[in-house]
């Protein structure tokens, strides 16, 4: 059987239990306050940075890995392995991919990089299904393949509850932003050719849980199996409850819960929360 190692970075936001389990390295981004940079899982847990983040004065930068890591990391799994499968925050979001790319080209041996479009679950569901095919005995064609084809299949929706930290990082206007509040706004974001695009916007959370769930309702209903991952910053208890409506509503989905930490947590603050879903992996 091919030896395949899988590497991701540290946006999939795996727990250490996945990543123990399946062997999965993890090449962490960092985040740069004032006071110094930090490797998200590394050298701050999601609790520090929202901590921190409510303290700073000024929003936080985030920071690809460098090169040089992932040349660490690739050979250190070329000793061991046959193959490399890489699966990596969207080339839209970060520089990532194209340094793991630069990286794949500085060592001898089969390395590849494959763009997932999205972060978080968007990545993590299916890094996870791609190491369930080669334990399963399917080949890095097979799992790359799947790849390129289920992330084109891959929904989101995001709600963001406050637009504070879209205005700090200059996506919108300090008027926009006054307004939004005033009128207690609810964007409703999803994510179109790897990038963070505006879904919807209404007026409160409840209308925009409810419009988030008339549009998860149209692909759950047609009853094909759903993998689905509950996304928040800082809303574990709203997370879970949602996890537990879904999977109590629609026999056909198998949900889990994830939390966004310090990078992409930097662009969209607290009190993010979201659903990322795709038609299930048949083995």
């Amino acid at each position: 059987m091919e030896r395949i190692a899988f590497v991701t970075d540290s946006t999939a936001y795996l727990t250490k239990e996945q990543q123990d389990e399946h062997r999965i390295t993890v090449v962490p981004l960092s985040v740069i306050f004032e006071d110094g940079a930090y490797r998200e899982g590394v050298d701050i847990t999601a609790e520090e940075f929202y901590q921190k983040l409510a303290e700073a004065k000024s929003l936080p930068s985030t920071s690809q890995p460098p090169v040089g890591e992932f040349k660490e990391v690739f050979e250190r799994l070329l000793t061991d392995y046959d193959t490399i499968l890489c699966y990596l925050l969207s080339s839209k979001l970060s520089g990532t991919c194209r340094a793991a790319e630069t990286a794949s080209r500085m060592v001898e041996g089969d390395v590849r990089v494959v763009d997932s479009e999205y972060a978080s679950y968007g990545i993590a569901g299916p890094l996870l299904d791609g190491v369930r095919m080669a334990e399963a005995g399917r080949s890095a064609d097979e799992i790359v393949a799947y790849w390129e084809r289920i992330r084109a299949e891959v929904k989101s929706l995001f709600i963001i509850d406050t637009l504070e930290y879209l205005h700090r990082g200059g996506r919108i206007g300090g008027a926009a932003a006054v307004f939004g509040a005033l009128l207690q706004i609810k964007p409703i974001l999803t994510v179109i050719d790897g990038k963070l695009e505006l879904f919807d916007k209404v007026r409160t959370h409840r209308r925009a849980m409810e419009r988030m769930l008339a549009e998860f309702d149209a692909a759950a209903s047609t009853g094909r199996r759903l993998r689905v991952g509950v996304v928040h910053s800082r809303r574990p208890e709203d997370a879970e409850a949602l996890r537990a409506q879904l999977v109590d509503k629609y026999p056909n989905v198998e949900a889990e819960v994830s939390e966004l930490g310090p990078v992409i947590g930097t662009h969209t603050g607290p009190g993010v929360l979201a659903i990322l879903y795709y038609p299930a992996l048949e083995l």
